[in-house]
């Protein structure tokens, strides 16, 4: 895929993605009642305007964002169809609602994926064991039947649980294997065996073969739902690893660096880029949850806070924690992007 069609693919992507977002606030909005005074696909000036019965319906210039203004959203409104005059349960739906449709969009694309693989190959991955390698340490306790279902301490519930987990191992002590056995469970500890990739890095594997199930609704219903539970496992792993001082700010991509990283995956194929688009819809459904001022779940926290002390934090002080938060975390992508042209510029020219 060439770098214009790329460029044109991701601002699909995350128009879509935007799209369903907003969406969910809209449907729900208008499932409770609420006024909505505008729905937008985009930042900046107008570029196309539809009036409806009550909502404006806006396309702006800046492919980046969009929003959907309701009533009574940031102030006090004595309209009974205004945001702030409906019960608390039914504004923490309306505020959650955008991030469940990211998180079911990628569940969507994750079962197109696994769908049209499994139909591909004429099997879905399982975990059971079909034979153990023999020069591996796993070989002391593992037999071919038995049933992985942990490791480390993580439950382990696709093939991908069992890759991930491994992918983190530094290469240095033992790991914990959990697996089933005519209905008992067992723990043993082993020594992964390391292989090498093509670039020469270390990979490493337990040791054995697994298993292919019968390819029909419940096997990929099962796949696809874990293969998007670890998506959203991903996201709070890198969210750690940041917290933890592993990663740095400087590791964080804005759009300029997941427009690359499209492009960097669409030479692998399009099966890829739709699964990386996936990913992206889960990643942005989580972000919004997280309890920070100006995301969907910092607006939650307020919810949960009124409902607490069963008194609303004034409409006022409220918006002046949203607007400071918004205001740094511009202030964060717009580093982030920063740090995305500059890795772009010494990899083209280091």
């Amino acid at each position: 895929m060439s770098t214009v069609l790329t460029i044109l693919a991701a601002i699909v992507v995350f128009g879509v993605i935007i799209f369903v977002h907003e969406f969910g606030h809209f449907i729900a909005a208008r499932i409770f009642g609420v006024k909505v005074n505008e729905f937008a696909i985009g930042m900046g000036p107008a570029i196309y305007k539809k009036q409806g019965k009550e909502t404006l319906y806006s396309i702006r210039a800046v492919p980046m964002g969009g929003f959907c203004a309701m009533e009574g959203e940031d102030e006090e409104n004595d309209d009974p169809r205004a945001f702030n005059n409906k019960k608390p349960w039914q504004r923490m739906i309306v505020l959650a609602a955008g991030a469940a449709m990211n998180l079911l969009l990628g569940f969507v694309i994750v079962t197109i994926i696994v769908t049209s693989s499994s139909c591909q190959n004429g099997f879905v991955p399982s975990t059971t064991i079909e034979s153990v390698e023999p020069e591996s340490d796993a070989a002391r306790f593992l037999q071919p039947g038995d049933r992985v279902v942990g490791i480390n301490g993580t439950r382990v519930n696709i093939r991908r649980d069992l890759s991930f987990e491994l992918g983190m191992y530094s290469g240095s002590g033992e790991c914990e294997l959990e697996f089933k056995r005519g209905g008992k469970k067992y723990t043993e500890k082993f020594t992964p065996m390391q292989t090498t990739l093509e670039d020469g890095s270390p990979y490493y594997l337990v040791g054995f073969t697994i298993k292919q199930s019968p390819v029909n609704f419940l096997t990929v219903l099962h796949e696809s739902f874990f293969q998007t539970v670890w998506m959203v496992k991903l996201v709070f792993v890198s969210l750690g690893m940041l917290f933890k001082g592993e990663a740095g700010v400087s590791d964080l991509s804005g759009p300029v660096g997941v427009v690359s990283a499209m492009s960097t995956v669409a030479r692998s194929g399009f099966m890829d880029f739709i699964f990386f688009a996936g990913f992206l819809a889960v990643n942005i459904g989580v972000m919004n949850l997280l309890p920070l001022p100006a995301l969907d779940g910092g607006r939650i926290l307020f919810v949960l806070i009124e409902i607490i002390f069963r008194k609303p934090v004034p409409r006022d002080k409220e918006g002046y924690v949203h607007f400071a938060g918004f205001v740094l975390l511009m202030g964060l992508m717009l580093y982030a992007t920063w740090n995305d042209i500059i890795r772009i510029i010494t990899g083209a020219f280091g």
